[in-house]
Order: structure tokens, then C-alpha cells, then sequence
């Protein structure tokens, strides 16, 4: 089985909900709509293919529900309604879109892909975010780099280069491409030809794009302490700040987040929240105790971090059947199978 360099994993329904937005409005029908989004995936796919030509591997993950909404959630954390709160429980659906016509219009598509011969994965209880993950962790372990295709932010705490300079990047043609530093004090590597190859590759891929290096720690701690609207996980504590007009909850201020913490450590982690709650800007104005804000910490690390020690066993046995993939980046006969029913469907309709 030949082996990738350089692999593209598509975060799908990221893709997908980006295009459905530019295109639905012009539509009255949901299935020429459809029909339509799916060329439009097809061409955005391979106009970046062009973009990096190093790319010669593809793999499209999608969403099949989540193993966090089963993750026991400690009592104190209520919604305003004082109801236990629920992981991406905060998100809501266009009532303009026929969901269930645009869904199993996606899974043709995912079907299309697996036919062709194009890495497609979608299991019940798995995000986009695990199978990335999976797959760029396991990749890079196997000596291939990875481009991670999204604009989820979080996605940015898989960034990595290894000693060989194998790497995984974040990348959005809006925001760009985003790494982490690379230590190259080890002279090793003037006589390491994996490194030279994975290095050339990196130079390629970085040269017209704009880059920016990051410590992907930081998304992890930023989001377990000051929490993500988005995702629904509220932040592990916050002062409340009263006056005569008005009050509000200030989450802790970035600045105050020491971004060198273990946040694996549970006795650091602890320790580091005993100097906040001592700290003399928060001492007596946060609204929990020290023990539940630990037990926020610890519940938040587990939904936020993108590492194995997160995982159920049950999830992790999931991921050990997927190591085998197939190498490919040819859409073209995808494009012109699509591009045939699309016409198609357009004949069926002008008869109508």
C-alpha cells in the first residue's frame, strides 16, 4: 500500500454548512439546491487541491452525534432555567432549509466519496473534531504531514512538527495557515533525509500563505478556564461585578491564565486556582468554591482536549479499527458523477 506525504483532512460538515449559506438563498428547489451544493463541494475541494499540488491524499469527516452528551455533568452546572446544561445544547437550526433533504443529499455525497475511492468517515457518537484528531495524530506518527482544512478554531490545539518535522496545520484560505514553533537547535537533522523531505514540503506549502505560529496548549487551557459559547461550555468560574446600574459575570482575565500550566496535573491545576481565588482582584467575588471550580476544570478538560486520555475506551476501540487508508486525490470522475445527475435532475425539471 503506497504511503501519503502530504494529506488533506476536510473538517465535512464545517464545508458543508459554509457553502449551503453562500447558495441556499438562491433556490426554490431543495433538490436542485442539493444537487447543486454537492458540485459546489466538489469544486471547493479542488480548487484546493490546486492551491497545495504537495497534497496527495484526502480524507472528508463528518459528524455522527457526540460521546460528550453522555459525559456526566456536574451538578452546580444549570442554565438559567437551572437545568443541566448540554454540550452544543445552545445551537438552533434554520427554520428556512429542509434539514432532512440537505442530510441525506450529504450522505450521498460521503457514499459518492467511499465509491471513488476517497477516505470518508462518519460513526454514530463520533465529531468531525475526533476523527481529525485520530487521523492527523496517527498520521504523523506514521511519517505523514497533515493540512487540516476548517475554521473551527479549536481544531488549532492539533497543530504539531515532531522531531523529523512531520507536521499537522490549520489552514483557511480567510485566515490562513497556522503552526507551531519548531526547536531546530538539534543539529540532527543535516543528516536525516525525512526531515529534509518534511521540511521541503513545509516550505512549499507556507510560501503564499500567510502564517502564523501559535502554541496550541494555549487553545486547550483558554477554553477549559474562559469556556466557549459556541460549544456551550461555560466557563469554570467568573466574578460578578455589581454596581448600582447593573451586574455582570467577567470571566477570568486572559492575563491572569497561566498558559504553562499541565493542565493534566491535577495537583497543579488545583494550585494554580488556589492563587486566583487569593489573588486579590477575585478573593471573595467568584461566584463558586474552590472544589467546584476543580470539578468544572476537570469536566471541561475532558470536553474541550483533543487527546487519547479524553476518550471512553469504547470510543478509542472505535478509532482502532480506522489505520488503514486508501491513498488518493483524484475528484474528477466525482465531479463529472455528480455534474451527471445535476444535469439530470435539471432535464427532469425543465419537463416538469
Amino acid at each position: 500500500m503506497s504511503k501519503s506525504k502530504l494529506t488533506l483532512i476536510i473538517d465535512g460538515n464545517w464545508l458543508l454548512i459554509s457553502r449551503l449559506s453562500a447558495i441556499c438563498s438562491r433556490y426554490l428547489d431543495d433538490m436542485e439546491m442539493c444537487h447543486d451544493l454537492q458540485l459546489l463541494l466538489v469544486k471547493s475541494i479542488k480548487l484546493t487541491l490546486k492551491q497545495f499540488p504537495q497534497i496527495d491524499n484526502v480524507i472528508f469527516v463528518s459528524d455522527g452525534g457526540s460521546w460528550r452528551t453522555n459525559v456526566e455533568v456536574p451538578e452546580h452546572l444549570v442554565d438559567e432555567n437551572g437545568e443541566k446544561i448540554v454540550y452544543k445544547g445552545n445551537r438552533e437550526k434554520s427554520d428556512d432549509i429542509n434539514w432532512d433533504v440537505v442530510f441525506n443529499s450529504y450522505e450521498e455525497f460521503i457514499s459518492i466519496l467511499q465509491q471513488n475511492g476517497i477516505n470518508a468517515y462518519r460513526e454514530l457518537d463520533l465529531e468531525g473534531d475526533d476523527w481529525i484528531w485520530w487521523w492527523s495524530t496517527y498520521l504523523n506518527s506514521q511519517g505523514t504531514n497533515v493540512i487540516i482544512w476548517t475554521k473551527d478554531n479549536d481544531l488549532k490545539q492539533l497543530v504539531n512538527i515532531d522531531d523529523n518535522k512531520c507536521f499537522t496545520v490549520w489552514w483557511n484560505k480567510s485566515n490562513g495557515m497556522f503552526t507551531c514553533k519548531f526547536d531546530d537547535s538539534n543539529l540532527n537533522f543535516l543528516f536525516n533525509n525525512e526531515y529534509n523531505e518534511n521540511d521541503l514540503i513545509f516550505q512549499q506549502i507556507t510560501r503564499n500563505t500567510e502564517v502564523t505560529q501559535i502554541d496550541h496548549n494555549n487553545i486547550i487551557i483558554d477554553k477549559i478556564i474562559r469556556g466557549d459559547l459556541g460549544d456551550n461550555i461555560r466557563p469554570i468560574l467568573y466574578k460578578e461585578n455589581k454596581n448600582s446600574e447593573s451586574s455582570r459575570k467577567i470571566r477570568i482575565s486572559q492575563k491572569d491564565i497561566d498558559y504553562n500550566l499541565d493542565f493534566n496535573d491535577d495537583k497543579a491545576v488545583y494550585n494554580y486556582l488556589k492563587t486566583l481565588y487569593e489573588n486579590k482582584k477575585y478573593k471573595n467575588k467568584l461566584n463558586v468554591t474552590l472544589d467546584k471550580a476543580f470539578e468544572h476544570f476537570k469536566y471541561n478538560r475532558i470536553m474541550v482536549a483533543l487527546e487519547r486520555q479524553s476518550y471512553p475506551s469504547n470510543i478509542m476501540n472505535i478509532f482502532e479499527n480506522y489505520k488503514d487508508i486508501n491513498v488518493s486525490n483524484n475528484f474528477d470522475n466525482i465531479e463529472n458523477q455528480i455534474l451527471a445527475a445535476t444535469n439530470k435532475l435539471n432535464g427532469i425539471l425543465d419537463i416538469i
